[in-house]
């Protein structure tokens, strides 16, 4: 970070940010709730960013995202959106339920992974909001950009109009999507005001963007606050690299004389387990722990992983007792209908 930076306030912030064209999505700020059972159960002081609730098709942090992304498709002359990831994708669902709000047919390039076409969690609801699905036979994320290429000049060939997104493997739109989660920073800090105190840790599940954002707007709030990114996939990329590529991006856009390099970042891929949407036996422990004592339902494979890595944090003393944490719930509620077996065999 610079040394001639001087913090922003979050109004100063948000409206810089708001300069930025966006469409409404969202219905925002989400709640930033204290959680006491289990912060007695873990000894520290745990607030939950309740990002699930955005609203839109189930809600997530995606539609965040989403509000900046989508905002290109007005200055063009498209008629569908086409984008790819996993068969249960939080990223697809949500961008399917945008599209419909902007009166767009949507076209998916769906990764078969673990659940396939399994007719239920997102896979369920792609179909009942419409969309239109193609699975390919892989098992590696990172080969998603390449077949969406081919989708795009076949639909290109019938004569569409295609909006395409890579997600987290486009440079423009993960910038974009960092700017939305640097905006959801600014939200936290006069929530913290609120609560009356300041973060020593803050949690996320993320692999490049929605990290970036929380890393970027954290500096430029100039809280002490350590931002902790937890893995849910193996990269052959950097991902360091890449989310600190991300946050120059969106400083340069924001107009701030920032300047990350890998070293600030923390993100930890210790937890994923086997790969990305297999579930791990801590990940549902941790799960079913807050489910018992708050009521508050993670997902399986994302928030959960996360989840059980914050716990195991507490227990090494990188988080210490009465520390104040947040813990940034990105959504992912579907999943847990398509992942019930494994679910239920971890007691």
């Amino acid at each position: 970070m610079s040394n001639n930076f001087f913090p922003l306030s979050s109004e100063e912030l948000t409206n810089r940010i708001n300069k930025i064209p966006k469409i409404k999505l969202a219905i925002l700020p989400t709640a930033l709730e204290y959680l006491p059972n289990i912060s007695k159960e873990l000894g520290i002081n745990l607030y939950i960013k309740r990002d699930d609730c955005t609203a839109l098709a189930f809600g997530g942090n995606k539609t965040r995202h989403l509000e900046f992304i989508m905002a290109k498709v007005k200055k063009g002359d498209y008629d569908c959106v086409l984008t790819g990831a996993a068969s249960q994708s939080n990223w697809c669902r949500q961008t399917v339920a945008a599209a419909n709000k902007l009166s767009l047919e949507t076209y998916l390039v769906l990764m078969h992974g673990v659940k396939g076409s399994k007719m239920q969690g997102n896979f369920l609801l792609y179909n009942l909001m419409g969309a239109n699905v193609d699975i390919v036979e892989c098992d590696n994320l990172e080969e998603i950009p390449m077949h969406l290429d081919k989708k795009y000049q076949q639909l290109v060939k019938e004569g569409k109009k295609p909006f395409l997104m890579k997600g987290g493997f486009d440079h423009e739109d993960t910038v974009l999507a960092a700017i939305s989660y640097a905006n959801a920073m600014a939200e936290i800090d006069i929530q913290m005001k609120e609560h009356n105190f300041m973060a020593d840790h803050l949690f996320v599940t993320a692999a490049n963007m929605t990290q970036a954002g929380c890393d970027l707007g954290s500096k430029i709030l100039g809280w002490p606050t350590r931002i902790q990114g937890i893995s849910p996939v193996y990269f052959e990329m950097n991902i360091r690299e890449d989310i600190a590529r991300i946050c120059n991006s969106a400083a340069k856009m924001l107009d701030l004389n920032l300047e990350f390099s890998s070293e600030m970042i923390n993100n930890d891929n210790n937890y994923v387990g086997e790969k990305y949407g297999v579930p791990t036996e801590e990940g549902i422990l941790a799960m079913k722990l807050l489910a018992k004592k708050e009521g508050i339902i993670l997902d399986p494979v994302y928030t959960s992983k996360g989840f059980s890595a914050l716990i195991d944090y507490v227990k090494k003393g990188i988080i210490k007792k009465d520390q104040n944490v947040i813990f940034i719930f990105t959504g992912g509620n579907p999943a847990v209908f398509a992942y019930n077996e494994e679910i239920t065999s971890y007691e």
